[in-house]
């Protein structure tokens, strides 16, 4: 049986629609900057560590120059042995 101006959902159907329209878009939008994050990381510069990551061996020859272990003389030899 059909009620209302010809529609079988009754008034239901005239909410229920805009509002599926406005979840798929939202959906979609939600969608495409999940794919875009994916592909192109999450942001821009130099790659983050990860937290627990173990550093480099050129991030520890630097901390040491920093920290007054080793002098510049020793910092370059050892920066070449690394890049070799």
């Amino acid at each position: 049986m059909m009620t209302g101006y010809g529609m079988p959902f009754g008034w239901g159907g005239m909410w229920l629609g805009p509002i599926l329209m406005i979840a798929v878009v939202v959906l979609a939008v939600l969608l495409l900057i999940w794919i875009i994050r994916l592909v192109a990381g999450t942001g821009g510069g130099a790659p983050k560590e990860r937290p627990g990551a173990a550093p480099s061996a050129r991030e520890i020859l630097d901390a040491r120059l920093a920290r007054g272990e080793i002098d510049q003389e020793e910092y370059d030899r050892r920066r070449r042995a690394l890049e070799s």
